[in-house]
């Protein structure tokens, strides 16, 4: 007991953070029901299709869920609601939080620390410093701000007077499954970074649970907007790399950061900036910028760029994405089952003909294979409506929920209106080939991307449905040689707008009589677009 007595403070300092940490989830940790989703996620989803999954189901639903924990996240912590959220991905130990910490001149996120007690944290603006954190119970504590060096590297080590180990310390990251801070230094106030432990494979020494690629991949996945870091001192971005960015979502935004730029000379950094851009142009990946930094004060290197870009995407419209990324798997099962059906009404089309000059002794086999054909047909059929019944379900719930925290969704009969950002063009012309079987003389996809190399995409400022207005403008009055006053836009898109910005502001007006008055503000809502008509 004399032994460990100078240490009794601070084993009942760390015994309370474990306390803290550790505990159940209660019955108030969320104000609304999420049961019916979860079941219909859980359960419900993977017996509706079990007999005829796509094979790409396991990647759709692993994002479906990933996308469900954002909408968790946003709902047990609110100060989420309406940020744009930015994401940092890279290599483990690429830089990231020491990129924040130097970026928002604070020192507050841990650094140089090890994969297993890494923690997805938001950083949000606040005029008060706060933490928050969840752990694997769905259960919200509040937290200080040392405590994230306990949580990051470890508390509880003891020594004696010879330095000798008596304890020792414990980490707590695996405990918990996001981390959520306000801060004053974070001055963008529309944008939540996503400061995420990175990605390693298996067979890497970085390699853990946290770290895993299938994670890494679907918490970027439910970005707005991706800052993706690349060490100066590796001289260029490395395959792993471009393989793991070719797997997200190419209608993100990404800007690449070359990171410990400080580690290079001007002449060297130059030469791995242009290298990388001819990298991700001959990879086909599309991508805003490739900028260098650095913590180090000596020089300031691209550093201006880089805050100008999140000035942008700070200032840029927003746009709920829950419906669109939640979309996705539907509408992947969905053209799964459009092709089978497709392909075996051609099989179907080509037995019927050969039964007709099929002798006799072969009929009956014919026959048999017509009627497994027709049983098929029948079952994909039956899936397809199984899935649409379950979808028009989903979102009927999920627009309950996001009603009530004044997350805007579609209703549910809009979300086959939802169309893709992005339309990759290179898969549409290589699965064109592949449908009709085509060997065309010329390599049309080397072509186009060695024609379109140097052209900078002009599009991926801003998000939202009349975020093009201004850029196509001005490139019609460019290109085709016309005034301002003859590029007409269609005045629905203006009304809408501006029926959206009135209901916006009656919500953040009063928002618990949104919440508790949802009828009413509908009907008012329905008044401002008859009055804009």
């Amino acid at each position: 007991m004399t032994l460990l007595a100078p240490y009794d403070s601070q084993l009942a300092s760390d015994f309370q953070l474990l306390k803290n940490i550790t505990r159940a989830n209660t019955d108030t940790t969320l104000s609304v029901d999420l049961t019916k989703l979860e079941k219909m996620i859980q359960e419900e989803l993977p017996e509706k299709i079990e007999q005829l999954a796509p094979p790409n189901f396991p990647e759709l639903y692993f994002d479906f869920k990933a996308e469900f924990e954002k909408l968790r996240d946003f709902i047990l912590y609110e100060p989420l609601i309406g940020k744009h959220v930015v994401a940092l991905g890279g290599g483990f130990s690429s830089g990231k939080s020491t990129f924040l910490n130097t970026l928002l001149g604070t020192k507050i996120l841990p650094a140089k620390i090890d994969p297993s007690t890494s923690v997805p944290t938001y950083i949000v603006h606040h005029e008060k410093t706060a933490v928050q954190g969840i752990n694997v119970f769905d259960a919200k504590m509040d937290l200080q701000v040392d405590d994230l060096k306990a949580i990051a590297h470890g508390f509880g080590r003891i020594e004696d007077d010879d330095e000798t180990i008596l304890e020792d310390e414990i980490t707590l990251g695996h405990i918990l499954k996001n981390l959520f801070l306000q801060i004053p230094e974070q001055t963008f106030q529309n944008i939540a970074f996503l400061d995420t432990p990175g990605y390693s494979k298996s067979d890497m020494t970085s390699y853990s649970a946290k770290t895993d690629e299938k994670i890494a991949r679907s918490q970027l996945n439910t970005a707005d907007y991706i800052l993706w870091f690349v060490p100066a001192d590796g001289g260029t971005i490395t395959e792993q790399d471009i393989a793991f960015i070719k797997t997200l979502y190419a209608e993100i935004p990404i800007c690449f950061i070359v990171n410990k730029a400080d580690k290079k000379t001007d002449e060297d950094l130059a030469e791995i900036i242009d290298k990388i851009k001819k990298l991700l142009d001959l990879k086909g990946i599309r991508y805003i910028d490739v900028l260098a930094f650095s913590r180090s004060k000596k020089q300031e290197y691209d550093k201006e760029k880089i805050i100008n870009q999140l000035n942008s995407w700070n200032e840029a419209v927003y746009e709920e994405s829950f419906a669109y990324h939640f979309k996705k798997l539907f509408v992947g099962c969905r053209e799964y089952y459009d092709e089978q059906i497709t392909e075996e009404n051609r099989r179907l089309n080509r037995l019927n003909k050969a039964l007709t000059l099929a002798t006799d002794d072969i009929q009956d086999y014919l026959t048999s294979l017509v009627a497994e054909i027709k049983n098929r047909l029948q079952v994909l059929k039956d899936t397809g409506q199984k899935l649409k019944k379950l979808q028009d379900d989903f979102f009927s719930e999920l627009k309950r929920v996001a009603d009530y925290f004044g997350i805007q969704i579609p209703e549910p009969e809009e979300i086959d209106l939802l169309q893709d950002k992005i339309q990759d063009a290179m898969k549409i012309i290589k699965e064109y080939k592949e449908q009709h079987q085509l060997k065309p003389k010329y390599d049309v996809e080397s072509i186009l991307r060695s024609t379109f190399t140097n052209v900078k995409p002009v599009f991926f400022n801003q998000k939202g449905q009349g975020r093009y207005k201004q850029v196509l403008q001005k490139v019609l009055e460019e290109q085709l040689d016309i005034s301002p006053e003859e590029v007409k836009f269609h005045s629905y898109f203006d009304r809408k707008a501006k029926l959206i910005d009135k209901v916006k502001s009656l919500q953040q007006t009063d928002k618990r009589f949104y919440k508790d008055n949802k009828q009413s503000m509908k009907d008012k809502a329905i008044h401002l677009l008859e009055e804009s008509n």
